[in-house]
């Protein structure tokens, strides 16, 4: 019936749609240059997909307790929320510790969750003759009916990540650019490992509503990636990946309430693409003078 409501009146979630989206692009936009910088992006993916394995694990659960099936895609979506922190922390510790492989590690975690939930959602299927379990679309490509309070909410956490960032944005920059040389000046390089973990596992619970499982990393990485392009310093990438960040997204959603049959996700991610290939072709654009001065 929501579903229905929405197509009848495409505007109705319209606010609610762009507080969540502009929330969650300012939140990405912050954590982008430093996810860039880090070199997290694979980190991102892996903690996304284990997204699947909490929804998955949720979905197992309603088979023994129906209730839980009663709440349609608000269990799963704290399944979602609790193994994202988690793979986040599991992440973290495992990288920190060094005795293996992070690519490895994200790799192992990212096949598991991925696994563990398709193969939930496969019993759920054969148990329910067929039936598809509670948000298994939303968690692939997310959707954009989203309530006032959950628009809130995110909004709520999506500002709690950006203030954390700013109050600790010198420990956080000292930390992704050389760790060995923070953890000698004094920062808590162990203490800021773990929590920017949490900070990206956060800020893609919010994206996976909207974009989805699959497509929630480019949020994360894009806008950044771009930004870094245009800006050499740190200020100015962090206010350039905003604007990427919000014209996109904001962009997306724009597209798809105008033509409703076109998914979000994917609207979103690729204008943030569009972008990225504008800045990179300006800056080979601007680089060639330069060349062509050097050989001469």
């Amino acid at each position: 019936m929501p579903l229905l409501l929405a197509q009848s009146n495409p505007t109705s979630g319209l606010l609610p749609a762009l507080v969540t989206a502009a929330s969650m692009a300012l939140a990405c936009a912050v954590l982008s240059v430093f996810v860039v910088s880090r070199r997290w992006a694979f980190i991102g993916e892996g903690i996304a997909h284990s997204g699947f394995g909490g929804a998955g694990t949720v979905w197992l659960l309603s088979l023994a307790f129906p209730a839980l099936a009663e709440h349609g895609e608000w269990a799963p979506y704290a399944g979602v929320v609790v193994f994202c922190v988690l793979t986040a922390l599991g992440i973290g510790f495992f990288t920190r510790s060094g005795q293996v492989n992070s690519d490895a590690v994200i790799g192992i975690f990212l096949v598991a969750s991925l696994a563990w939930g398709i193969l939930a959602q496969s019993i759920f299927r054969y148990v329910r003759l067929g039936q598809e379990p509670p948000g298994w679309d939303t968690f692939l490509f997310g959707r954009m009916d989203v309530s006032a309070s959950f628009a809130i909410g995110a909004a709520m956490l999506c500002a709690a990540v950006v203030a954390v960032v700013v109050l600790l944005g010198k420990e956080i920059l000292s930390y992704c650019l050389d760790p060995t040389t923070a953890q000698a000046s004094g920062v808590p390089v162990g203490f800021i490992h773990y929590l920017l973990m949490v900070l990206v596992a956060l800020t893609i619970v919010i994206g996976v509503r909207l974009a989805g499982n699959v497509l929630v990393t480019a949020l994360l990485v894009l806008p950044g990636a771009t930004a870094l392009i245009l800006c050499k310093s740190l200020v100015p990438a962090i206010l350039a990946s905003l604007v990427i960040a919000l014209a996109g997204t904001l962009g997306g959603i724009a597209i798809h309430f105008h033509w409703m049959f076109l998914p979000t996700g994917p609207a979103i991610v690729l204008l943030l693409f569009g972008q990225f290939l504008l800045a990179y072709g300006w800056g080979k654009i601007a680089e060639a003078p330069l060349g062509s001065k050097r050989a001469r």
